[in-house]
């Protein structure tokens, strides 16, 4: 099968990363030995290689060979120790990298890649669903869900992520996700029904024209 070339892992990295480029680093440029682009792609090539955590990373490139990979295939300049790495991922705000998905969505479309996704009536099929990916008695900060049961209270972070499907084809295609998390000001908890309508509306923003069937669980 001929693979259209905008469609490529190299296109769409290099899409990846001049988004990367594109977000503001707010630290001094003097004391930073490592640029912000180079952090993200690192993150990035850390999923990419299904690697359990940044220390597990960290080993990975201390191999020279593993190392030029990094920089050839991911475009990765300077590599930051992963505490560093942490510190600087965990300031990044969801909304910084969301175009990422509308670009990979838009190519896909342009590549004529979406046509085979119709389900009714030319409409496409996007699930929507919660998911929890964090949870702790003890650590915690001020954008944490909080449930208190049994005279102990939890800790624990969650994301809505939606997709577009199709029941015949194995392969999903991920739009942005939506944070379910308390924000400054807000007397009461986030929670998945109201990340549901922020999301409908990015994705109606996102994708103007586009038919679309909202599919969920019993929740909503």
């Amino acid at each position: 099968m001929h693979q259209k070339k905008h469609l490529s892992f190299t296109a769409l990295r290099k899409a990846m990363s001049d988004r990367f480029d594109q977000i503001d680093d707010w630290r001094q440029s003097a004391k930073v030995g490592y640029c912000l682009h180079d952090c993200l792609m690192s993150g990035f090539a850390m999923m990419f290689f299904q690697d359990p955590s940044l220390l597990c990373f960290q080993q990975r490139i201390q191999d020279r060979m593993q190392r030029n990979n990094l920089g050839t295939v991911f475009n990765v300049g300077t590599i930051a120790k992963d505490t560093q790495m942490r510190d600087v991922l965990d300031t990044i705000e969801s909304e910084a990298i969301e175009p990422i998905f509308s670009d990979f969505f838009l190519r896909l479309q342009r590549g004529k890649q979406l046509a085979q996704y119709q389900f009714i009536n030319d409409m496409y099929l996007i699930s929507m669903d919660g998911s929890q990916y964090f949870s702790s008695e003890k650590i915690h900060c001020p954008n944490c869900l909080v449930k208190f049961k049994n005279g102990k209270v939890r800790y624990y972070h969650q994301i809505l992520q939606s997709a577009m499907v199709h029941p015949d084809i194995r392969q999903v295609l991920v739009l942005a996700p939506e944070q379910i998390s308390n924000q400054d000001g807000t007397e009461k908890q986030d929670c998945e029904i109201n990340a549901g309508k922020r999301c409908i509306q990015k994705i109606r923003k996102a994708h103007p024209k586009l038919n679309i069937v909202i599919t969920a669980d019993g929740l909503y």
